[in-house]
């Protein structure tokens, strides 16, 4: 992977958390793949890293054949800046791993101009700063 891409599940629903989205990617009907999701509590990895997932919107594009996705969870019932924290934390984690640069940590934005991370846009540095580098 060269790229990492970030998202917010967009499901705010009590319950929606990690655990609720492996489930929901068990779907044999669902078209869309990432490979961690992270919540305030648990991180699940859903894709070798070495499979494409299909979560950027860019189709056959660098997006999904050479980005990792991780999706935060915003459910009401979790802690949105711990669930962030977390991700701060694979994300650093994976960037070591695979050395991938803090310039290739991308929004969702980035591929498809999808408003995603769509709680994270508006944090300008911060989220990256938070991830060091």
């Amino acid at each position: 992977p060269l790229y990492i891409t970030v998202h917010n599940t967009a499901n705010t629903a009590v319950g929606a958390d990690a655990a609720a989205h492996a489930r929901y990617l068990k779907n044999p009907d669902t078209t869309t793949s990432w490979h961690f999701t992270v919540d305030d509590t648990e991180i699940y990895q859903h894709l070798p890293l070495n499979e494409n997932g299909w979560h950027a919107g860019d189709g056959n594009g660098s997006g999904n054949r050479a980005s990792i996705g991780i999706e935060i969870c915003e459910n009401a019932d979790g802690d949105f800046a711990k669930a962030t924290a977390n991700a701060q934390w694979l994300i650093k984690t994976l960037m070591a791993e695979h050395n991938i640069s803090l310039a290739n940590v991308v929004p969702h934005k980035y591929w498809s101009g999808k408003e995603c991370p769509r709680k994270l846009l508006d944090t300008g540095d911060s989220f990256k700063a938070g991830i060091g580098g």
